[in-house]
């Protein structure tokens, strides 16, 4: 459920912005560089950080997963929806840890219904660190 409230100011939709944004990541960071995307459309494909609104929604992207070699293209690819992760390449450790990032959201952009995106380097205010034995339930392998 989105924490935004909407307004509509002559027929235009408008964003109240949240203060704070939530990125995941299978990396121990003290900052957050933009990183080249490589998602299925243009808006998920923008060299930036991404986040959301909500924790729960970048767990997925905060899972270790790792990728095979013999892989299509040599990268892991995973999809997410409603809690729920698809591993289609790679491999999770079931005893790894990821970590989730809260940020600021000055620098962020709404670029769809649940993804927000800043295109400058970003300190977190505070780092969540996850454990895959607590989500390994919400992982199909494929």
């Amino acid at each position: 459920m989105s924490t935004e409230r909407n307004n509509v100011i002559n027929n235009t939709l408008i964003f109240e912005k949240p203060p704070f944004l939530y990125h995941g990541s299978q990396y121990l960071l003290t900052e957050l560089l933009p990183q080249a995307a490589c998602g299925g459309s243009a808006k998920d494909s923008k060299l930036g950080i991404y986040a959301a609104e909500t924790p729960e929604i970048v767990i997925p992207f905060a899972l270790p997963i790792r990728w095979y070699p013999d892989s299509p293209d040599g990268k892991r690819d995973f999809t997410c929806n409603n809690g729920k992760t698809k591993l289609l390449y790679g491999s999770l450790n079931p005893d790894g840890v990821g970590y989730i990032y809260k940020v600021k959201s000055d620098s962020f952009e709404k670029i769809d219904d649940w993804q927000w995106v800043s295109p400058v380097k970003t300190i977190p205010v505070e780092r969540i660190e996850i454990k895959v034995a607590d989500y390994i339930h919400t992982v199909t392998f494929s």
